[in-house]
């Protein structure tokens, strides 16, 4: 039966974790089942203010709002199981993105789920929606897959949202640049994307420059801080708190939109953050704030993660947040899918030396200070 007056929608199915990409790729979608599996044992799933629902598939013509139509036959042939000639020149092969059957289905399911948690938040059936499958297309391009990224569900989400006459703020928080959102919302003033991330003169895409701020309409609408390898949770919030919430508030948004990458996470295999599962739940909190004084719907999505541990326990963690529910402290006996995670919340200190953390705090001040002095006096700050 449905959640009695639910505030916030989960959006999954674990048709979303079964598949494989390849035997060796990083991006293991059982991780999905872990997480799901984890809220099922906290009783999360239980609470009258959650209401789960099954994701769609997003149609054509909505993957078409943010893809090129060529594009999309490719990614169809591929999923069909034909020898595609040039298919390198959309992003496919050995590596990130393998060809796959399939791959048109999952894609197509990650921003149907983006899409519905719009539709579930624009209905008032929910004010909050989270669809932890989607964010992980966030590098995706118009006319190419990448960074493990087919259709961008987040850019398709959003320009259903402007197409409702919605101004979106678009909040980043992978260690990757959100390259390919930027991209996507480029050249238009009804979205604001920020990206806090890794920088990339250390981490692939190898952009998100200060210097990134759009194009035309979108001047001064496309918003990076980049951060250095090693910054922790105390740095990670130091660069959050000086730039977000100012730009969130000046910016106005009608809707929040958060990608909510935990590959920031001090174990992941692919970056070198170091914030621990309460440090990037301490971020969900300050939207969940934000959302409130705003007086505006919140919609999420997952993202990278590569630490199966941390995704399970911070995506729980992210979902009772948004549903202003409580978690025990230590993972509840009952859960087995995965095993040695005593608590939610990571334990023991993480220690830098002295002087790498002077470069760490040298390094994330350049960049809050370029933000600060390219796009907030645009929005009079």
């Amino acid at each position: 039966m449905p959640a009695a007056n639910p505030t916030t929608a989960l959006i999954y199915s674990d048709e979303q974790s079964q598949h494989v990409l390849s035997p060796t790729h990083p991006m293991r979608p059982i991780r999905l089942h872990h997480m799901h599996e984890l809220m099922r044992a906290a009783k999360l799933l239980d609470a009258d203010a959650i209401l789960s629902q099954s994701p769609r598939e997003a149609t054509e013509d909505e993957i078409a709002t943010s893809h090129d139509a060529d594009y999309i036959e490719i990614v169809k042939a591929i999923d069909a199981g034909a020898i595609v000639i040039g298919m390198d020149r959309y992003g496919f092969g050995p590596g990130d993105n393998p060809p796959r059957h399939g791959v048109y289905r999952h894609a197509a399911l990650a921003a149907g789920g983006a899409v519905l948690a719009t539709e579930l938040v624009l209905n008032g059936t929910v004010k909050n929606a989270f669809s932890p499958a989607g964010g992980m297309h966030h590098h995706a391009m118009h006319n190419r897959a990448s960074g493990f990224g087919i259709f961008n569900d987040a850019v398709i989400a959003i320009n259903h949202l402007i197409d409702q006459g919605l101004r979106t703020l678009y909040v980043d928080i992978d260690v990757h640049h959100g390259d390919g959102v930027q991209a996507g919302l480029y050249d238009t003033d009804r979205a604001m994307t920020v990206s806090i991330h890794e920088s990339g003169q250390w981490l692939f895409p190898g952009t998100g420059s200060p210097n990134e701020t759009g194009i035309g309409d979108g001047e001064g609408y496309s918003v990076n801080i980049p951060l250095a390898p090693y910054t922790d949770d105390t740095l990670w919030h130091k660069a959050f708190d000086a730039i977000i919430p100012d730009l969130a508030r000046a910016f106005a948004p009608d809707i929040l939109f958060t990608q909510l990458g935990i590959d920031t996470h001090r174990n992941d295999p692919l970056a070198h953050l170091s914030l621990t599962t309460q440090g990037h739940n301490l971020a969900v909190k300050k939207f969940a704030r934000l959302a409130d004084e705003l007086d505006i719907p919140w919609i999420a999505v997952g993202g990278g993660g590569y630490d199966m541990a941390a995704v399970a326990r911070a995506w729980t963690m992210d979902l009772a947040t948004m549903a202003k529910q409580s978690l025990p402290e230590r993972i509840p006996s009952t859960y087995t899918s995965l095993t040695n995670l005593p608590t939610f919340n990571d334990l023991g200190d993480y220690r830098i030396d002295a002087d790498t953390r002077k470069d760490i705090i040298r390094h994330n001040r350049q960049g809050i200070d370029a933000v600060r002095n390219q796009i907030f006096p645009k929005f009079g700050l």
